[in-house]
Formats: C-alpha cells, structure tokens, sequence
C-alpha cells in the first residue's frame, strides 16, 4: 500500500501534492500548523475519492511535535512509504535588522525540522519497503535571494542535507529535491508584480495562460519520484519554466 505524509499538505502545493498523491493511489497523513478547516477541506477530498486520508497538527520547530506527528501519521496510515517536505517559511531578513534570533528560526524551520522529520520517519520507510523522501527545495539555496539572507541560507544547508541523506539513508531510503522556481503566484504580490515576475520566466506565458500549471508540474515530478527507479536519489528537479537557464 502507498502511505503518505505530507507537511503543509493543506494549502498551495502542498495541496496540489496532496491530492496528486490521492488520484496516484495513496493514502495520506495532511500535516498544518494553523488552518485546520483548510486540513480538513483537503481530508475529504480525498476520502471522496476513496482513500484514507487524515489530518495531523504539528508546530515543526518542537521535535518532540515532530516525533509525535510521524507516529501519528504512521499509526493511522499503518506505516509511512512516502514523506513529502512541503512545509517552509519565507521571511524577509534585510541586512540592516538582521540578527542571531532571526537565523536561528530560519534554520529551524527550514532546515532542522526537515532532517528531525526524516530521522523520526526512517524506521517506517525503511519498513515499507520502499521508502521514499521527497523535499521541496528552493532556488533561493543556490542564488540567494537580496534581503532573504537567513531563508537563502537555510535552504543552502536543507539542500546540503538532501545529499546527505540520500547517502547516509541508502539503500533503505531514497531522498531527491524538487527545487521550485515562480510556479505559484505569492498570496501577498499583486498581480501587476505576478505579470513582470512571469516576463523573466522563459515559459512564463505557460502560467499567465494557465495559472495551475505550475503547481502540476510540481505535483507531476512528486508522482515521478515516488516510484522511478530506486537509483535515483540525492538528485534535485528543478522546475522554474526555464529561469535558471537565463540567469
């Protein structure tokens, strides 16, 4: 059976994740940290669709939450096959107010918590015989983002901890990144400063056209890299439409 969790299964690609993940066959664990009816929107669709499906509240910066939530997941779904790393924080740390408080929680939720997931999931991936981890990355932890030094660095160190997992969990467990580019509009950028993102994007019109089609993409490749071959791992997909290309 195909069991997964998902962390920030209940909104944006998460979501898109999520149910992708459902329509594939799988049951799922919708993890959120604070919109519980969004969780439960996402629940029912996939029980709609014929699947077991539950949602899981966790604060990812607490390891014991953390430890608590695999169990969880793992107890309802009767083990885990699959973890999806879709939670993340993405704050602003201008230069002139940046501080040691600010790196540390960027760190912690962006890096940390990741690799305290995957450590707390490895005795049942590995049980499934087919375990599998996927993370959603970011382009900020190859080309840092201006005024997002905390969050560029924390992706740097979650990308760094892809690689190492991929070849400290192996054979048992496979883990590969997804390195999303601008494939979602932000909730908070108007859509005038979504429109000139979308003109850097070489396949820009693809979203401007078609404003979901990002997130399927997304969504395609988790399918993808939950059941392509066991030798690919420690690798990372990038999706952006082709705006790496260009810089």
């Amino acid at each position: 059976m195909k069991k997964a969790l998902i962390t920030a299964g209940h909104k944006r690609l998460g979501r898109a994740i999520a149910l992708a993940l459902v329509d594939a066959g799988f049951d799922v664990a919708i993890h959120y940290r604070a919109d519980p009816q969004a969780a439960e929107d996402v629940v029912a669709a996939a029980r709609a669709r014929g699947r077991r499906a539950i949602a899981l509240q966790a604060e990812l910066t607490d390891s014991a939450a953390v430890r608590q939530l695999v169990a969880q997941a793992a107890d309802f779904l009767d083990g885990l096959s699959l973890v999806v790393l879709a939670a993340a924080s993405y704050v602003p740390t201008p230069m002139a107010t940046l501080d040691a408080g600010q790196l540390d929680r960027a760190f912690a939720q962006n890096a940390r918590a990741p690799v305290e997931l995957v450590l707390a999931a490895r005795p049942f991936l590995a049980a499934s015989g087919d375990g599998r981890v996927v993370v959603l990355g970011d382009l900020a932890g190859q080309i840092p983002y201006a005024g997002y030094l905390a969050h560029s660095m924390a992706k740097a160190a979650l990308h760094a901890a892809v690689r190492g997992l991929a070849a400290e969990l192996a054979p048992e467990v496979t883990v590969n990144a997804i390195v999303p580019g601008a494939v979602l509009q932000p909730d908070d950028l108007p859509q005038s400063a979504w429109r000139h993102l979308l003109e850097a994007v070489p396949q820009g019109q693809v979203l401007a056209t078609d404003p979901a089609a990002g997130s399927r993409a997304v969504a395609e490749s988790v399918i993808h890299l939950s059941h392509c071959s066991r030798f690919v791992t420690g690798t990372f997909l990038t999706i952006d439409g082709g705006r790496t290309a260009r810089w």
